[in-house]
C-alpha cells in the first residue's frame, strides 16, 4: 500500500521529469457497464494511438494489463515512458478517464491524494479486535494484502490479552475489577487506534460488532477520535471474512451516501449550481471550495491549453485572453483541472439514487459550495 508521503514524493519527482510520458487514468471499475468484457483495453489502445504513443511502449503497456483479468482497483493511474519509467497506481476511487502523451499529467492523482477521505473500520467482539482501512491508494506490487473492496487490515498488536471473566456482578470486587480491566484494555486499544487512524489519514471511522462491545469501545475512545465516528453498526463477527468485508463496504457506502446528501443540502442553502455559473464561480471568482458533479455527464466545454482556462463561449475557437487555439474537452476533465488549480475539492457522484437525482434534476449536473 503506497503511503501518502511516499506518493507525494513520487508526484514531485514525476512533475520534474521531462516528457514525453504517457499519463493514463484508466477506468477498470467492474461496476460500470462500459467496462464489461474488459472494454477498457480497447479504449486504452485507441487512446494511445490517438495520442501518438510509440508502438513499442504501447505493446509493453498492453502486455502488462492483459495479464490481469481482474484488476483490484476502480481506476489505474499509469505513467510510462520510452526509458525505464513504468509506474502503476491502483486507485479505489473513480477518476475521470484521461490520456496524455507529453508532459506528465499528475493533477488528477494529486486531487485524489489530497481530497479523498480514507475510511477506517474497527471490528471487535469479546474475543478479537481488528482494524481495517479502505483507502484510494495501493501499490502495484502487492507488498500488502488488499482485501475485498480495497480493505486492508492493520495489526494493532495489543500488549495485553482480551480481558476475560464473567459470573460476577458490578457490585462485588471481582466484577468491579473485571470492568476496570475492560476499561483499561479499551483505553489502550483506543489510543493505538488513534495513532493508526492519524498515520493512515483516516477521516471517517466505522465501529462494528456486538452493540455492547462497540458502545464500550466508543465510550473509551480519545475525544479526537470520537469526532470521526460516522457509523456504529451491530455485526455478527462470526461471519466469513468475505461476508464481513461486504458488510463493512455496505456500511461505508451508506455513510458516504449520507455525506454526499449533507453536501448537497449545504449547496442548496449557500452554493451555486449549473455548469456555466459554477465554472465561473470556480475559475473567475475563485470562491468555490467544494464541487459536486455527476460522473455520467456528457457535457463538453472549450479549453485553452496555453492559459489552462475553461472558455465558456462554446463558439470561441480562439482563446479571448491569449489568442491561441482552443479545443473541446469533456466537462469532467475540465473540472478536474480547474479544481486542482483552484484548490477545490471535487466529488463525483455515481449511480442512480436520490443524491444523483437531486444533482441532475435540481442542480443541472454540477454545483459548488462557496466561501462567500
Amino acid at each position: 500500500m503506497a503511503k501518502a508521503q511516499d506518493l507525494r514524493q513520487a508526484i514531485t519527482a514525476m512533475s520534474d521529469r521531462q516528457g514525453p510520458v504517457l499519463s493514463a487514468y484508466l477506468s477498470v471499475n467492474a461496476d460500470i457497464p462500459e467496462n464489461q468484457g474488459r472494454t477498457y483495453l480497447v479504449r486504452l489502445r485507441d487512446a494511445m494511438n490517438d495520442e501518438g504513443v510509440p508502438k513499442d511502449l504501447q505493446q509493453r503497456i498492453r502486455d502488462y494489463l492483459e495479464g490481469e483479468a481482474h484488476p483490484s482497483a476502480r481506476t489505474l493511474a499509469i505513467f510510462a515512458g520510452e526509458d525505464e519509467l513504468f509506474d502503476v497506481y491502483r486507485l479505489q476511487v473513480d477518476v475521470p478517464e484521461s490520456f496524455r502523451w507529453g508532459d506528465p499529467f499528475v493533477a488528477p492523482l494529486t486531487l485524489v491524494l489530497d481530497e479523498y477521505e480514507p475510511y477506517g473500520a474497527a471490528v471487535l467482539d469479546a474475543e478479537r479486535f481488528r482494524y481495517f482501512v479502505v483507502s484510494p491508494l495501493s501499490s502495484a506490487h502487492g507488498e500488502e494484502e488488499v482485501k475485498a473492496n480495497g480493505f486492508r487490515e492493520v495489526d494493532l498488536h495489543p500488549s495485553e490479552p482480551y480481558p476475560r471473566g464473567g459470573g460476577s456482578t458490578d457490585l462485588d470486587p471481582a466484577g468491579r475489577k473485571h470492568q476496570s480491566n475492560i476499561h483499561d484494555f479499551y483505553k489502550e486499544l483506543g489510543e493505538r487506534t488513534r495513532d493508526i487512524t492519524f498515520q493512515e489519514g483516516v477521516k471517517r471511522l466505522i465501529l462494528a460488532g456486538p452493540k455492547e462491545r462497540t458502545a464500550e469501545f466508543r465510550r473509551d475512545l480519545p475525544n479526537e477520535l470520537k469526532e470521526r465516528v460516522v457509523a456504529e453498526e451491530h455485526l455478527d463477527i462470526g461471519e466469513s471474512e468475505g461476508e464481513l468485508l461486504d458488510d463493512l463496504e455496505a456500511i461505508r457506502e451508506r455513510a458516504e451516501h449520507e455525506r454526499q446528501k449533507e453536501l448537497l443540502g449545504e449547496i442548496r442553502e449557500r452554493g451555486v449550481r449549473g455548469p456555466d455559473v459554477t465554472v465561473a464561480a470556480l475559475q473567475e471568482e475563485n470562491r468555490v471550495y467544494h464541487l459536486a458533479a455527476l460522473w455520467e455527464m456528457e457535457a463538453e466545454m472549450r479549453w485553452c491549453d496555453n492559459d489552462g482556462l475553461a472558455i465558456r463561449d462554446a463558439t470561441a475557437e480562439e482563446c479571448p485572453f491569449c489568442g491561441q487555439k482552443t479545443r473541446v474537452r469533456p466537462l469532467t476533465d475540465v473540472l478536474v483541472d480547474l479544481a486542482a488549480a483552484r484548490g477545490a475539492r471535487l466529488d463525483f457522484m455515481l449511480g442512480e439514487n436520490e443524491n444523483t437525482d437531486v444533482l441532475r434534476d435540481e442542480f443541472g449536473g454540477i454545483a459548488g459550495l462557496t466561501r462567500f
